[in-house]
């Protein structure tokens, strides 16, 4: 298990440095949300070629892939149309001088840190041989697209409330907005809790 953790944390390693030489390129810090739900991909396809893919494990895998792809599309289209998102800005000018070198730290490889730790049942589950699916599972993926369906519809609805000119400066109370005020985020942690009961059953 051990090997499969360090492995883990060096492919991310290099992951996140590699974002962190393209953000210095094209001077944005905020690709790193681009690159936070691809690095889920990526680390699934190594799981995928070194594992067992039992089914429990391919299904974990399709799910994860779904989710980080859908996510970084839709941040990329957020993103780039747009100058650097303000939060990022605003550490430009904070760290001055120190400002290469924690980018590095405290945005890619933090992001990087918190990728492992949130993946780390699905990298139990991808090292040990797994019993049959039961109704745990079934149960999580059912969460899971309840969650997905959420932070899909939400982004969807934010998207085209935020392209009327009229709607500036108001906030939506339509759709699934009426129902919770962060129904990307909502949806975002109960799909987390779907693939969480799906790794309940490994050993």
């Amino acid at each position: 298990m051990f090997e499969l953790v360090w492995q883990s944390a060096l492919i991310i390693f290099i992951y996140a440095t590699t974002w962190y030489i393209i953000s210095l390129v094209v001077k944005r810090n905020d690709i790193a949300d681009i690159a936070w739900g691809l690095g889920y991909v990526l680390l699934c396809g190594f799981y995928f070629i070194s594992g067992h893919n039992h089914p429990r494990e391919l299904l974990i895998y399709a799910l994860i892939t779904i989710w980080g792809i859908r996510l970084a599309i839709y941040i990329f289209g957020r993103t780039m149309s747009k100058k650097e998102d303000f939060r990022y800005l605003q550490w430009r000018k904070d760290w001055g001088k120190t400002f290469y070198w924690r980018s590095f730290l405290q945005v890619y490889l933090l992001q990087g840190f918190f990728l492992l730790l949130i993946i780390s049942p699905v990298m139990i589950t991808s090292y040990y041989e797994q019993p049959d699916l039961n109704w745990l599972d079934y149960l999580g993926a059912i969460i899971w697209l309840t969650g997905f369906f959420f932070e899909t519809v939400g982004d969807y609805q934010m998207s085209r409330f935020k392209k009327d000119p009229g709607n500036k400066g108001r906030i939506m109370q339509s759709g699934l907005w009426r129902f919770t005020r962060h129904p990307n985020y909502f949806g975002e942690v109960l799909l987390w809790w779907g693939i969480f009961l799906i790794t309940v059953n490994s050993p």
